[in-house]
């Protein structure tokens, strides 16, 4: 399993997701890029709140929030299960697990409950600028993510309609 080939199942009328990657780093600078809002910005989005257990937060893109949630479980600096509950949609649960592996850090990502497809072609685009950021390049704005989600949305298109 990589970024380029998760793992989609269908389980009802939602979706399971599940993203695997080795990153060339260790497993602390890792958590940090994945729980420190100002790292999860330089990659992700700008986040706010408490991303500690049983904290709030709230994720924005320029300055508008689109999303929130509840950390209801970390083991820092191995894992942290939380709601994401996109505005407009139902809540769902976000699982991301780290752990030591030849050549760095795997980081598994598991997303329950999606109701959209769009978070496959989302997702991979987050997590392949994870790679460029921590491999020391830049990932470009939010014209460089809508051009690589824009380049991904059809493959997912169609893995989902082949479920």
């Amino acid at each position: 399993m990589s970024l380029d080939s998760p793992v989609i199942e269908q389980h009802g009328d939602t979706f399971r997701m599940v993203y695997e990657e080795v990153y060339r780093t260790d497993i602390d600078d890792l958590w940090s890029a994945v729980t420190t809002p100002d790292r999860l910005a330089r990659w992700m989005a700008e986040y706010s709140g408490d991303l500690r257990d049983g904290g709030s937060w709230e994720v924005a893109s320029d300055g508008e929030i689109w999303g929130r949630g509840t950390v209801t479980s970390c083991d820092a600096p191995h894992a942290f299960t939380t709601t994401w509950h996109a505005t407009g949609e139902q809540p769902t649960e976000l699982v991301v697990r780290l752990e030591p592996a030849e050549g760095g850090t795997r980081l598994v990502l598991e997303h329950t409950g999606i109701q959209s497809i769009f978070y496959g072609a989302g997702w991979q685009t987050y997590l392949e600028r994870l790679v460029t950021l921590l491999a020391g390049g830049e990932v470009g704005g939010e014209d460089a993510w809508q051009a690589r989600y824009t380049e991904l949305r059809p493959v997912y298109d169609t893995k989902f309609a082949a479920l």
